[in-house]
């Protein structure tokens, strides 16, 4: 018997994201959660979909992801961010690919390359991602800037004696990175500056294996990366689910890229539009959807007929008091 599952990574939909009641009506027969994401998605994903969860090595995943090669080097992603002064505190501001240059990106490579690097490590940029290589290992956070998101750096930094170098190179690119002309420009135009790099998933590469695992579509080179590495098939997200039914035995993954806010909202109410239709036509039995900000649905076909289920208050506008 078929069981066609299809687990689907979306932007944020939490609180007052999903805008389309009706839509919110019938994901709400499902069952939903929400939570604070302290892990990377992929993780939850291959839960979802019962295959092995890597050992670390997430950016050295995604690496490969880009690059279509498996790297033996120690490699830590090193992405832009900001971190925002708040009235007691610092919390992470993630910088999107689309919200900086690839001019500016390379200017501020160019300069940590030139000031920063030695013999046991160096700044590479592929593409608009950054990685951090390095002969020995570095403690760094396990987890990507959009997880870190809002949040106090410090929830995530790693402490301890073995943590010295981590701490100790962000304080020498901070301080690069104060008065670096790109962020002088970016000032000037009312744009957050990128005061620091997120390290983060630092570590080797697992051995390529074989693994039985859905068909992907993602343009995320993360999940590409992964997927390589399992000898899994991939496929570039193109913006319909009946062509991953078509491609895929029935069962899928599809990682959906983010936008800004009003796209995201065009996007999601696309894409759960035709999600439903296809589980109401029986040309899928399941749905799990993870969204970016926490919010999980899981749906079962027969789910659609619990209609005495009211809406899920994680899908309605959150009121705060005060």
């Amino acid at each position: 018997m078929k069981d066609a599952h299809a687990v689907v990574v979306l932007p944020p939909g939490a609180y007052g994201h999903l805008a389309d009641k009706r839509q919110c009506r019938w994901l709400s027969r499902g069952s939903v959660s929400f939570g604070r994401p302290n892990e990377e998605l992929l993780l939850a994903v291959l839960d979802a979909i019962d295959a092995p969860v890597p050992a670390g090595g997430l950016a050295a995943l995604r690496f490969w992801g880009q690059t279509g090669e498996r790297s033996n080097a120690w490699i830590a992603a090193a992405d832009p961010v900001h971190f925002e002064t708040r009235l007691r505190h610092l919390v992470v501001r993630e910088i999107l690919p689309g919200e900086v240059g690839l001019d500016e990106l390379r200017a501020l490579f160019d300069t940590l390359q030139h000031e920063l690097a030695n013999d046991d490590i160096d700044f590479a940029r592929l593409g608009s991602y950054g990685y951090l290589r390095g002969c020995d290992s570095i403690d760094t956070p396990t987890v990507s800037a959009a997880i870190a998101q809002g949040r106090v750096p410090d929830e995530f930094t790693p402490g301890g004696q073995s943590a010295g170098v981590y701490h100790n190179l962000q304080g020498e690119l901070q301080m690069l990175l104060h008065e670096h002309p790109v962020n002088m420009q970016r000032s000037a135009a009312g744009m957050p500056a990128i005061n620091s790099l997120w390290f983060w998933g630092g570590g080797i590469a697992p051995e390529e294996m074989v693994h039985e695992i859905p068909m992907l579509f993602a343009n995320d080179p993360l999940y590409a990366g992964y997927w390589a590495s399992v000898s899994g098939q991939v496929e570039r997200w193109g913006g319909d689910f009946s062509i991953c039914l078509e491609r895929s035995t029935g069962s899928f993954v599809a990682v959906l890229p983010q936008a800004s806010r009003a796209d995201n909202a065009v996007l999601i109410k696309d894409c759960v539009d035709q999600l439903l239709r296809h589980l109401k036509r029986r040309e899928l039995d399941r749905l799990t959807l993870f969204f970016r900000d926490g919010l999980r649905i899981d749906m079962k076909r027969r789910d659609l007929l619990k209609f005495w289920r009211g809406v899920s208050p994680f899908l309605t506008e959150q009121v705060i008091n005060g």
